[in-house]
């Protein structure tokens, strides 16, 4: 099927994406970030062992999808307890 040229159509544009646009505490310095996250799980887990999250929570901030989220949700996520496998 063809659209002639005289029928409305639907235009579509680029989405272009601005950290400093967006409405999102986007955390510039890496080292914030991580020190941020970690500093959160010990709020909630004062147990958990820092060396085994600072490298969990290191390797996090190298992936795109976790570095742009607010650490401190990070955080909160690293800290829930694992749930039990289901029989």
């Amino acid at each position: 099927m063809t659209t002639a040229p005289e029928d409305p159509f639907e235009k579509t544009f680029r989405l272009v994406c601005r950290l400093d646009d967006a409405e999102i505490d986007y955390v510039r310095d890496t080292s914030e970030w991580i020190t941020r996250c970690v500093r959160r799980v010990l709020e909630l887990d004062p147990a958990a062992s820092i060396d085994a999250l600072t490298t969990t929570v290191l390797d996090m901030s190298s992936r795109g999808r976790f570095r742009l989220m607010k650490p401190e949700i990070v955080g909160d996520q690293l800290a829930l307890p694992i749930a039990p496998p289901h029989p």
